[in-house]
C-alpha cells in the first residue's frame, strides 16, 4: 500500500498535535547545546563499563576501516608470539667458490660502509668547523657593529638617527654624510702626502673642517684640546708618554687649555654686563679679574683677585695684586716660580703651616683655596663654594698633581698628597658614565677623559654614540699621528684592552677595529673613501701575521665587488689600467690573487676569471675555464653560450699559459664547435663529424683505436668527463647519416650503400673504443650507445 507525501505529512501533525495535548507526557525542549552535553554524558557512562577489550575494538574499528583483514591478522599475530628462535648447528662449507664469493662480497660490501661512515663522519666535522667559523665570523661583525668596549663592560647606543642617503657620491647613491666625506677627503690628501714623503698638517686640516661644519661649543671644546695635546708632543713610541717628565708635560698643558677656557669665560661674563663691570684703566689679566668679580660677587678681595688670576693662569698678575697689598715673603716665591716645577720646598712648607695653622679656617674661602692651590695642602677639601663646575674642579686637581710633583716634597699626611693616576680613578670609578651622562652628553665626559691623560677612553666613549663616530675616529687619528695612542696588541681585542705593561687605569685603543667600523657603512658605496682608511692600517698585522691593510683592501673587494674601481681593468689589447690601489706601494698581485682565491672558493667562478686575468696568472684562469667548460658543454642553453663568449675572449691573451694547460683548453673550444653543430640540425652533421675526426679524440678507423685509448689515459679529468657524451653524440651522428644513406633504396652495389658500410664500419670502430676506455663511464652510455648502434648491425 503505497502512501503519498501530503498524506504522510498529515499523520505526522496530527500524532504532533495528539503528543502536545497529552496531559500525562510532559513536551520537552532542547537546543543544540543541551543536546550535545546529553550525548557526551551517556558516551562517559558507556565508557566507564566498557571492559578490557575496548582498546582491541577500537584498534579493530581502525584497522578494519582501512581494508586490513582483521581475523587473518590476528592469526597471524599469535603464530609469531608462538615462534621461538633457536641456535641453529652451523653446518661445515663444501662450496669453497660460494664461500669465496661470499667473503669477497663481504669485504667489498664492508670497505663501502666504512669508507662511506668515514666520508660522512669527514664531511660532519667539515660542517661543523665551517658553521663555527661562519658564526665566529659573523658573532665579531656583530660585536663590532653593537661597538661593545669589552667582554665585561657593553653598551648600546641610543638615539640612533636614521642615516641619509641624500648624499650622492660617484653617481651611486652614498651612506656618507656631508661630514664624513670633508673628513675623507682629508684623509686621502693626508694619503697623498704620505706617499709622496711629505709633511702633512693633519690636525690644522681637521681643525678647518670642524670649522666648515658650525659644530656645538661641547664639539669644538674637545677638538681644540685635542689641537693643544698634538701641537707640541710627538712620540716615537706611545709608552714614551707614561714617562714622568712627558705626563706631567701634559698635565701642563691641559692645565693651561683650562686656563684659556677659563679667561675667555671671564671675558664673555665682563662683555654681557660692560656697566656693571666698570672695566677701565690698562687692560690686562688683573683688570680683567677685578671686572670679574664685581660682576659674580661683588667681592673686591685681593684673595679673590689672586685666585681669578691664577685661575686664568696669570701668575704674574696675582703675584702684582698681592704685591700691591703685601703679604708673606714665601707666597710671593711661589708665585714667581709658579711656572717652575722645582719650586724651593721650604717655601711650600712655610705656606702649608700657615694654611694648617689658621688660614683653613678663616673667614675668606678664596684665601683658603690660594693657600690650598700654592702649599699643596689639604687636597681632599673640595671648596665648593667657589669651585662649582667640572672644569674648575679638574683645573683643582690637574694643579694639585704639579704641585704635588715638586722635587724634595715630603708628604706629612696622605691629605697633601694625590697623583695624576688618582684623579684618574676619581674620574673613572668614583663619577663614571652615569655622573657625567655619557649617553646624553658624550662630549663632555670624552673632555673630562682627554683632560685628565685618558685618551683612549675618551675615544672609546665618543666612538660608541651614533653622532660623535666620526669625530672619534679623527680625533683618534690626530692623536696616532703623534705617537699618544696606546695601541692592542692584535687587531682582534676588544675596542679597549688593559695590559700589564701599561700604569693603571690605562687601556689600550683597537685602532684597527674602530676603523673598520666605521667604514662598514660606507664601504660598498664608497669603496674608495675606506680605501683611504684602510691604508692607515698598513704595517699592523694580525695573528696570522698578515698585513691588515692587505686584510681589508681584500675583504673591500670582495664586499663591493667594485672590481674596476678598486683594482682597474683589461682593456682590448690586454694591458691592465689603473685602479685605486695602484696608488698605494702594496703588492697588487697578491692581494688581486687573494681575492680570486676566495671568489673561486665561493663558488664565484667568473668574478675568479677576471681577477685572476687582471693578476695576469692566466693558468689558474684556463684552470678554472676547463673545469666550467667541461661542465657547461652539454647543455645547449645560456650558461653554455656565455662561458664560451667568456672563453674567446681570454683566448688570444693566454699565450703564455701553461701548454697542456691551453692545449686542454683549445681542445674543449672545438668541442663547443662540435656541439654547436650537433644542435645545428641535418645540414650540419657531416661537419660536425668531421670536426670530430679533426680532433683525433674519438676513432673513426680501425687502426687509430689502440692510439686513441692510450691518448685517453692522458686526458685530465675535466676531458674524461665530456668523453661519454660525446660517444653518443658521436653515435647519434652516424645512426642519423646510416638512416639518410638507407632511404635512397639503390642497388647492393650503389653510392649510397657503401657510405652506409662505411658509417656501419665507424659505428663498430666507436663502440669498440667505448668497451677498451679504461674509464667508469655512467651507467646509461653503454645502455645508449647499443640502442643507437643497433639499426646500423642489420
Amino acid at each position: 500500500m503505497s502512501i503519498s507525501f501530503a498524506e504522510l505529512l498529515q499523520s505526522a501533525e496530527q500524532l504532533n498535535a495528539d503528543t502536545a495535548n497529552a496531559a500525562s507526557l510532559p513536551r520537552v525542549h532542547r537546543n543544540l547545546g543541551q543536546i550535545a552535553e546529553a550525548g557526551e554524558r551517556l558516551w562517559m557512562k558507556t565508557a566507564a563499563m566498557a571492559t578490557d577489550d575496548s582498546a582491541d575494538v577500537k584498534a579493530s574499528i581502525l584497522l578494519g576501516s582501512r581494508g586490513f583483514d582483521v581475523p587473518s591478522m590476528a592469526q597471524k599475530m599469535e603464530t609469531l608470539k608462538s615462534t621461538t628462535i633457536e641456535p641453529q648447528e652451523i653446518s661445515p662449507v663444501t662450496d669453497i667458490q660460494g664461500f669465496l664469493k661470499g667473503e669477497r662480497e663481504q669485504a667489498l660490501l664492508g670497505a663501502i660502509i666504512e669508507s662511506k661512515n668515514s666520508t660522512m663522519k669527514s664531511a660532519s666535522q667539515r660542517h661543523s668547523q665551517a658553521l663555527q667559523q661562519f658564526w665566529e665570523e659573523e658573532k665579531e661583525r656583530v660585536l663590532s657593529a653593537l661597538l661593545g668596549s669589552t667582554k665585561t663592560d657593553f653598551h648600546v647606543p641610543v638615539d640612533i638617527q636614521p642615516l641619509s642617503m641624500n648624499n650622492t657620491y660617484w653617481g651611486k647613491d652614498s651612506l656618507m654624510s656631508q661630514d664624513e666625506i670633508s673628513f675623507a677627503d682629508v684623509i686621502g690628501r693626508r694619503n697623498d702626502a704620505v706617499i709622496a714623503g711629505r709633511r702633512y698638517p693633519l690636525i690644522d686640516e681637521f681643525m678647518n673642517t670642524i670649522q666648515e661644519f658650525g659644530e656645538s661649543k661641547a664639539v669644538l671644546d674637545c677638538w681644540e684640546l685635542v689641537e693643544v695635546l698634538v701641537s707640541s708632543n710627538c712620540f716615537d713610541d706611545p709608552q714614551l708618554r707614561f714617562k714622568q717628565s712627558n705626563s706631567f708635560d701634559l698635565v701642563r698643558k691641559s692645565v693651561q687649555y683650562l686656563e684659556k677656557g677659563f679667561q675667555q669665560f671671564v671675558q664673555t661674563t665682563i662683555c654681557g654686563h660692560l656697566e656693571q663691570a666698570e672695566l677701565g684703566g690698562v687692560p690686562g689679566i688683573m683688570e680683567l679679574a677685578s671686572s670679574y668679580l664685581s660682576v659674580r660677587t661683588q667681592d673686591s678681595s685681593v684673595w679673590g683677585l689672586v685666585y681669578v688670576c691664577l685661575r686664568c693662569g696669570s701668575p704674574a698678575a696675582a703675584l702684582q695684586a698681592l704685591q700691591d697689598d703685601g703679604c708673606e715673603a714665601e707666597v710671593e716665591t711661589i708665585l714667581e716660580n709658579w711656572n717652575n716645577i722645582s719650586t724651593p720646598s721650604a717655601a711650600r712648607d712655610k705656606v702649608r703651616q700657615l694654611y694648617y695653622g689658621g688660614v683653613n679656617n678663616c673667614s675668606d674661602p678664596y684665601k683658603r683655596l690660594v693657600f690650598s692651590i700654592l702649599g699643596g695642602c689639604d687636597i681632599e677639601r673640595r671648596h665648593g663654594d667657589i669651585m662649582t663646575t667640572v672644569q674648575d674642579y679638574l683645573w683643582l686637581k690637574l694643579v694639585h698633581v704639579l704641585t704635588c710633583s715638586s722635587a724634595g716634597r715630603d708628604f706629612r699626611s696622605s691629605k697633601d698628597k694625590i697623583s695624576l693616576s688618582e684623579v684618574q680613578e676619581h674620574v673613572l670609578q668614583e663619577y663614571g658614565e652615569n655622573h657625567f651622562n655619557s649617553l646624553q652628553s658624550p662630549y663632555l665626559y670624552a673632555l673630562v677623559l682627554l683632560l685628565t691623560g685618558l685618551y683612549e677612553s675618551a675615544i672609546e666613549v665618543l666612538y660608541r654614540n651614533e653622532e660623535s663616530r666620526a669625530n672619534a675616529i679623527h680625533m683618534a687619528l690626530a692623536l696616532h699621528s703623534t705617537g699618544m695612542i696606546n695601541l692592542s696588541v692584535t687587531p682582534h681585542q676588544p675596542v679597549l684592552s688593559e695590559s700589564d705593561d701599561d700604569p693603571a687605569p690605562h687601556k689600550r685603543l683597537n685602532l684597527t677595529r674602530i676603523i673598520i667600523g666605521y667604514t662598514r657603512k660606507f664601504a660598498c658605496s664608497n669603496p674608495t673613501s675606506a680605501l683611504n682608511y684602510y691604508y692607515i692600517l698598513r704595517g699592523v698585522q694580525n695573528e696570522d701575521g698578515e698585513d691588515m691593510f692587505t686584510v681589508c683592501i681584500s675583504e673591500l673587494i670582495q664586499e663591493s665587488k667594485e672590481y674596476q674601481t678598486l683594482l682597474g681593468t683589461l682593456d682590448s689589447s690586454g694591458r691592465k689600467t689603473k685602479g685605486a690601489i695602484d696608488r698605494f706601494n702594496v703588492n697588487h698581485s697578491q692581494i688581486i690573487s687573494t681575492v680570486a682565491e676566495a671568489s673561486e672558493k665561493h663558488g664565484c667562478w667568473e668574478e675568479a676569471v677576471t681577477l685572476y686575468e687582471l693578476a695576469h696568472n692566466y693558468d689558474k684562469v684556463l684552470e678554472i675555464l676547463n673545469e666550467e667548460l667541461s661542465r657547461k658543454l652539454m647543455p645547449n642553453d645560456k650558461a653554455h653560450e656565455h662561458i664560451n663568449e667568456i672563453a674567446v675572449k681570454v683566448e688570444p691573451r693566454s699565450q703564455n699559459a701553461n701548454t697542456n694547460l691551453r692545449k686542454q683548453f683549445l681542445l674543449l673550444l672545438d668541442l663547443y664547435k662540435f656541439h654547436k653543430l650537433y644542435h645545428s640540425g641535418n645540414t650540419k652533421l657531416e661537419e660536425a663529424l668531421s670536426v670530430i675526426s679533426r680532433l683525433q679524440i674519438i676513432p673513426l678507423q680501425q687502426e687509430t683505436i689502440n692510439h686513441r685509448v692510450q691518448a685517453f689515459k692522458s686526458y685530465s679529468d675535466e676531458l674524461r668527463r665530456c668523453i661519454p657524451d660525446i660517444l653518443i653524440m658521436v653515435m647519434s651522428i652516424l645512426n642519423k647519416l646510416y638512416k639518410n644513406a638507407s632511404k635512397s633504396g639503390s642497388s647492393l652495389y650503389g653510392a649510397q650503400n657503401k657510405q652506409a658500410q662505411k658509417i656501419r664500419d665507424q659505428a663498430k670502430v666507436v663502440m669498440r673504443f667505448a668497451g677498451m676506455l679504461p674509464y667508469s663511464m655512467p651507467g646509461d652510455t653503454h645502455a645508449q650507445l647499443s640502442m643507437l648502434d643497433a639499426p646500423m648491425r642489420y
